[in-house]
């Protein structure tokens, strides 16, 4: 388990390597609690929740169940409403190709490698905006998601530190068909990160007791939220390598951001020491606007 999660200003370095900074943030301030709906729209399941172009998201038979076991008539369709489609990658089973986690990127030629004090990051994912587009298109239940169409997100990140302010990381939005530069070689030539493609399934994603938008939905009794997430958990798996969607694990909340890639270190052929799991995290706004200069990233550790 994840320390406690503290105040946002309280920043310690626990079991991770001399110099990583780690940001613990409470689950407060996540942004307002969202409109009521018309009395009498729950129904025997309760409203579906929407896709991003208005597509209705299925909602397991249990997770509705125990939304309207612990929810009153007006905060359980709210609960509904929360729920998020998502993108697990596996490198097993069908769906869309959707790029590779680790080996060398295609970098544009003219791009240099992304360093932070004069260290190259790892690349942790090469994901392939066309292969993710159209698994959330033939799921039938996302829609399109506010992802570049076509070309390459590159991941990158520095083991040495994560606090939330975007240094320790860096995303890239590669255009199809850009020229790619040679390999370096040395240094960051040799992958740190052995490369392993994957593949996209549409999966639903439900947020926990640490975020926000749950909690302050029960402000009179916080336990509430604590056993839905609980509920939320036994009906819907977490993946090890999530596109979007809700935080997986107890890596602090980053306030007015939403998790854009998670990847646990199962996924990878690594050891990151006591670090379970890196997460890229990004604003709405900047989601939209293909901003992904904006990124933060964060740590969680057991």
């Amino acid at each position: 388990m994840a320390e406690p999660l503290t105040d946002a200003t309280d920043r310690a370095t626990v079991g991770a390597p001399a110099g990583t900074a780690l940001l613990h943030t409470t689950a407060a301030a996540h942004g307002p609690v969202p409109a009521p709906v018309p009395s009498g729209a729950t129904g025997l399941q309760g409203p579906r929740p929407a896709g991003p172009a208005g597509h209705p998201l299925p909602v397991p038979p249990g997770v509705s169940e125990a939304i309207r076991a612990r929810a009153d008539e007006r905060t359980a369709p709210l609960v509904h409403r929360l729920m998020r489609s998502s993108l697990a990658l596996t490198a097993e089973g069908g769906g869309p190709p959707a790029g590779r986690l680790g080996g060398l990127p295609d970098l544009p030629a003219g791009t240099d490698w992304p360093e932070f004090a004069g260290r190259p990051m790892q690349l942790l994912a090469q994901l392939d905006c066309a292969g993710l587009a159209e698994a959330f298109r033939t799921s039938g239940h996302g829609g399109a998601r506010p992802l570049p169409a076509a070309g390459l997100l590159l991941f990158f990140h520095d083991e040495w530190v994560s606090d939330f302010s975007g240094r320790g990381c860096r995303v890239l939005h590669v255009p199809a068909g850009a020229p790619p530069r040679p390999a370096p070689v040395g240094g960051p030539g040799t992958p740190a990160v052995p490369a392993t493609e994957v593949r996209a399934h549409w999966r639903l994603s439900a947020p926990s007791y640490q975020d926000g938008e749950l909690e302050n939905l029960f402000p009179d009794d916080f336990m509430i939220a604590l056993d839905l997430a609980a509920d939320f958990r036994d009906h819907l798996s977490a993946p090890d390598v999530r596109v979007l969607g809700w935080c997986d694990t107890d890596t602090g909340r980053l306030a007015g951001h939403r998790p854009l890639l998670q990847i646990g270190s199962r996924a990878l052929d690594v050891d990151w020491g006591e670090c379970v799991n890196v997460s890229f995290w990004i604003t709405d706004e900047d989601l939209a606007a293909g901003r992904f200069d904006r990124v933060r990233q964060g740590f969680e550790v057991a």
